[in-house]
């Protein structure tokens, strides 16, 4: 074979060679594809997947609702508060697992497994912190300096107070949260009336109260709620057991008496203060002849209010929320206005949370009703 021929043979199996090894482009690289003919790259950025891809989530969904363990120490309403939710919706989710609910919202023991949301996501709500007042002193406010006896006075308002309001508690029922209210108001330094009833101060709940306030007498204050809560007026009521009050028909004046002295030692006992002369009428209930009785043992201030909160009653029932409570006291509340709540108010101690800061903001001094009157 010639040298040429040589040469073009070998010529042609290069090319043919090098053919075979230019791959063609992608059919789906039309119109994106790069100048040698090689499909472009997309880059995914991390945590993200591209259009096309068809892997499933890792991530398990979410169950329906939250579940809380109950703590040695909660409370339905202390859970409720935290949750952002009522007691009443509380008994509602978990009263099929724990019947006892149903009938009673204090039958919750410690690692019981309760529904607390009806939402996959829900978080506890943050602790509203009071700001602390470094002394009660530094408020303005006092207590306990009660003004003489003399003649018989009713009050629904203080006259001549000055730009300030009593916030006043009245003891005479449920008793969640008092403590958590009174511990509220020493940390805000605010003064306060109490009104218990003799069967309540001697209840466990009751005592713990009573302590609080013994061991803040620059702060708290009592005046006499009675003894068993009847109605003075025209009998029947009662609490925490309507027996004591069931006399068929209007009190006798010894009865009357009876109920305010039998309350007055419990009350001195426990909280080491004499609530002569205040004393406040069991449903606001008083008559003339209420009013005889009850002074010629020594009770000549008795105390109505102006501005009623209905905290005692629930949302369920047609009872005002936080907000209602704090928006009504703020907005009402005058000069030498005396303010009406409970220890055992449904939403009482979230509407102060709102309420303190509120009535300060207006330049109200927050305070005793013996404050108010000297």
């Amino acid at each position: 074979m010639s040298g040429r021929r040589v040469r073009a043979l070998l010529a042609l199996v290069l090319t043919v060679a090098a053919c075979s090894t230019t791959p063609s482009p992608s059919p789906s690289a039309s119109g994106s594809g790069s100048a040698s003919g090689r499909p472009s790259a997309t880059a995914t950025p991390f945590g993200t997947t591209s259009p096309t891809d068809t892997v499933a989530p890792t991530a398990s969904p979410s169950p329906a609702g939250v579940s809380y363990v109950v703590r040695a120490g909660d409370t339905l309403s202390s859970i409720a508060r935290a949750w952002g939710t009522t007691v009443q919706q509380l008994q509602s989710w978990n009263a099929g697992e724990y019947p006892s609910l149903a009938g009673d919202p204090n039958t919750l023991h410690a690692g019981w497994v309760l529904i607390v949301s009806g939402g996959p996501a829900t978080t506890p709500l943050p602790t509203i912190a009071p700001t602390p007042i470094a002394t009660p002193a530094a408020t303005g406010c006092s207590a306990g300096n009660r003004v003489p006896g003399g003649s018989a006075q009713t009050f629904t308002t203080i006259p001549g107070a000055g730009h300030a309001v009593a916030l006043t508690f009245d003891m005479g029922g449920r008793l969640d949260p008092g403590v958590e209210i009174l511990n509220l108001l020493i940390a805000n330094g605010v003064c306060a009336t109490i009104f218990p009833t003799g069967a309540m101060a001697q209840t466990t709940a009751g005592q713990q109260v009573m302590a609080i306030i013994r061991a803040h007498p620059e702060l708290f204050e009592i005046g006499n709620h009675t003894m068993h809560h009847c109605n003075l007026v025209s009998g029947g009521g009662g609490s925490p057991t309507a027996a004591p009050c069931a006399i068929g028909g209007a009190p006798s004046a010894q009865f009357i008496k009876d109920e305010l002295t039998d309350a007055a030692t419990i009350l001195k006992q426990y909280s080491g203060q004499d609530p002569i002369p205040y004393w406040r009428a069991p449903y606001g209930a008083i008559n003339a002849a209420v009013l005889s009785a009850v002074a010629s043992v020594g009770y000549t201030k008795t105390f109505g209010w102006d501005v009623d909160t209905i905290d005692w009653k629930p949302i369920a029932d047609g009872g005002p929320t936080a907000q209602q409570i704090a928006t009504k006291v703020i907005s009402r509340a005058v000069d030498g206005s005396v303010v009406l709540m409970h220890l055992g108010g449904y939403e009482t101690l979230d509407a102060l949370h709102i309420m303190i800061p509120g009535l300060r903001d207006r330049g109200l001094l927050l305070t005793s009703l013996s404050d108010l009157l000297n």
